[in-house]
């Protein structure tokens, strides 16, 4: 593939590209398939990806355009690319914004390619000790390794350069009843290869997949008006991640966000501090999109809003002093948790949702749910095909969050509860 360094000269030959910013992905990963248990095939792949985004500027406007480079390009191709690029840019009439400058460099170089071989049949030992139950199997399990080693540059002369791990594992947990087999679909990130909770996540799957054979409708249930909530800590990290969201320059900007910084978000006193870094976030980075340096920033302070983020042309549009960069990490650093006797009261909880949905200008949130285990006095009752629905500016008032915390890692990577309990939601 055509080195960055020759990419960098054709864009500082081309009159028309006013500035440029190149990131490239190289990556290392090993890869292991199972069928019922049973390693099948084991691959080591490597790849490189590099992205190019070209400005240019005009009048008082700045427009941009990206793109790919292939393994079949040369330096033909890629001017002509450029050129491309530029056409389309030429079109785009964002006033104008700056690139990142005076960064100090990131220079962090792992030595993570051992690590990976090593790491793989822990994790592999740890996912298939949940397999203990009676007539249920993992038919297919995935398991995919890998480092990134990033390096990014723009032609503000900003360069860094830093290694990053994901895992990501994938599974299809069964269980046999007596006429018909059932299967769901398991699948988890991580941003690191430790093996700490990875057989109780398993076999939370594994009991699902009986309970979905179990499950009930809600005519067959007797359910108690009014009955709390529970979502789990991915469906917690998607929800935070929109209250941060009402917080960043770019909604601020295009005023569509819901409340601004000194508004009280909840009633319940909790806090968000948005982070570049954290232990077991897939998201992690040192760096925003553009070159930025990462640090913290605390958005909602015990139920107050209390700051704004976001990237840099939104925040050179506003006119902020210390723009943050764009997050991809949210923490929740402070909240009061809910007893354990409180928890034990009759609730349902959300295990699998169809197609949860958020509606950005009203606050509705819903979806169907694919199964939920209604909890009473230590029974559990296992429901099926069913629908929530609520406000969740009016819930989050309300809500109680879990003492037990984890990280979840999907659009964005939240630390926080594992738990949240919403009251007043309609179950129909």
């Amino acid at each position: 593939m055509i080195k960055t360094e020759e990419i960098k000269a054709l864009l500082e030959k081309d009159p028309e590209v006013s500035a440029y910013e190149i990131k490239a992905v190289e990556n290392e990963g090993k890869q292991l398939y199972y069928v019922l248990g049973k390693l099948e095939t084991s691959r080591a792949v490597s790849s490189e990806d590099i992205r190019v985004s070209v400005y240019h500027d005009f009048e008082t406007f700045r427009g941009s355009s990206n793109f790919n480079v292939t393994a079949n390009d040369d330096a033909e191709s890629i001017a002509a690319k450029i050129r491309d690029c530029v056409a389309k840019a030429k079109q785009v009439k964002n006033p104008y914004y700056p690139l990142a400058e005076n960064q100090k460099s990131v220079q962090d170089k792992k030595e993570l390619k051992e690590k990976v071989s090593a790491s793989l049949k822990n994790v592999a030992d740890a996912l298939f000790a949940a397999n203990h139950f009676a007539n249920t199997d993992m038919n297919a399990t995935e398991i995919f390794a890998d480092v990134d080693h990033v390096r990014f540059l723009n032609s503000n002369g900003v360069f860094h350069s830093y290694d990053k791990l994901s895992l990501f594992i994938e599974s299809i947990p069964s269980y046999n009843a007596e006429e018909d087999e059932y299967e769901l679909y398991f699948s988890t990130r991580k941003g690191s290869f430790s093996c700490e909770g990875l057989t109780e996540e398993m076999e939370e799957e594994l009991k699902n997949v009986r309970y979905r054979a179990e499950a009930k409708t809600l005519k067959e249930v007797d359910l108690p008006a009014n009955i709390p909530v529970v979502v789990k800590s991915s469906m917690i990290g998607y929800l935070m991640g929109y209250f941060a969201s009402q917080l960043s320059y770019q909604s601020t900007y295009y005023q569509s966000n819901h409340f601004k910084v000194g508004d009280v978000v909840s009633q319940k006193p909790f806090s968000l501090t948005l982070k570049g870094e954290e232990e077991g976030a897939l998201a992690s980075s040192p760096i925003d999109e553009n070159g930025l340096h990462l640090g913290q920033t605390k958005v909602i302070d015990k139920g107050v809003a209390a700051a704004r983020w976001g990237d840099l042309r939104f925040g050179t549009y506003l006119k902020e002093e210390q723009i943050t960069g764009n997050y991809h990490v949210i923490v929740m650093d402070e909240y009061e948790p809910i007893s354990q006797e409180e928890f034990a009261q009759p609730h349902i909880t959300i295990m699998n949702f169809s197609a949860p949905q958020l509606d950005d200008s009203s606050g509705y949130f819903g979806g169907e749910v694919r199964l939920a285990l209604y909890e009473n006095k230590g029974e559990i009752i296992p429901l099926t095909g069913f629908s929530i629905s609520g406000n969740i500016f009016e819930a989050i008032h309300t809500a109680e969050f879990s003492e037990e915390c984890e990280v979840s890692n999907g659009r964005i990577s939240f630390k926080g509860p594992k738990y949240l309990i919403l009251k007043n939601m309609s179950i129909h």
